[in-house]
């Protein structure tokens, strides 16, 4: 996302990313809470980008927790930046409140809606984009996001389906990666099992799981591929990876990944 407009979202604001920051919340709790995305913005502020696939009104106290964490670590590196919380509506929501407001504090977020996005036209400049090798910014954000402008389950997996396919044929390896990344990113909470499996089985060792296999041997070859495969873990975990998303790159148990959690040290 670096150097590209938060406009591509369809938010009212045209700031550019310049850079993104891990989104764990080293909570000691239960509960696992984890932000979609954190960036810092050309104008020195940070926005938290989150995408609902319905509308609660529970969602203003993990959005709470988010805006205080931010918070607290900017306090901590002795920077007070301004916060946006922005929130990506599905096509399923057509509405949605965006203020809480108690006597001790306000939550407001910054909603973008997906309802009504023309996805038919969107496909087809993606195809023909794709075909014609004349990829822009736009193109790609709108191959990211276009699952999430279909409303219903099966719509949106077969969407899903598309997206990926299409992203295959980038010739570009590096708008690739991006466009698969976004898309599993973007789907990870509609996405179904189904779809998740036969994702791993049609896309394989793709430019995203190369990268980080091709990391992993690179180490392996001086400090033993065990270590290198952990420390890759490690740090896809301070990026704010799930562990069961980096399970399923790196072909490892869900329980190993999580066993390395407590040495990531994900608190900024």
């Amino acid at each position: 996302m670096k150097g590209k407009s938060l406009s591509l979202f369809g938010l009212g604001t045209d700031l550019k990313v310049v850079d993104a920051r891990p989104t764990n919340i080293p909570l000691v709790q239960a509960r696992e809470l984890r932000m979609d995305n954190l960036f810092e913005l050309e104008d020195g502020s940070v926005a938290i980008l989150d995408y609902e696939s319905e509308y609660r009104e529970a969602n203003f106290t993990k959005y709470g927790h988010y805006i205080i964490d931010v918070i607290n670590r900017y306090l901590k590196e002795g920077k007070e930046p301004d916060i946006h919380m922005m929130v990506l509506y599905t096509a399923d929501i057509e509405k949605s409140k965006t203020t809480l407001t108690r006597t001790a504090c306000s939550i407001q977020v910054e909603a973008s809606y997906l309802l009504g996005v023309p996805s038919e036209e969107w496909l087809k400049q993606i195809r023909r984009s794709v075909e014609e090798n004349v990829i822009t910014d736009e193109v790609l954000m709108h191959l990211v996001i276009l699952p999430l402008t279909y409303k219903g389950k099966e719509k949106k997996q077969k969407a899903i389906r598309e997206g990926v396919e299409l992203a295959r044929r980038i010739p570009d390896k590096g708008q690739e990666t991006f466009a698969l990344a976004g898309i599993l990113s973007f789907t990870d909470k509609v996405i179904s099992e189904e779809t998740r499996q036969y994702i791993k089985e049609v896309v394989g060792m793709t430019q995203v799981g190369k990268m980080l296999m091709d990391e992993g041997r690179q180490e392996g070859r001086r400090e033993g591929r065990q270590e290198a495969v952990k420390k890759t873990a490690i740090n896809m975990l301070k990026r704010g990876d799930s562990p069961e998303s980096i399970a399923e790159v790196l072909e490892l148990p869900v329980e190993t990944i999580k066993g390395w959690e407590q040495e990531a040290c994900v608190v900024v």
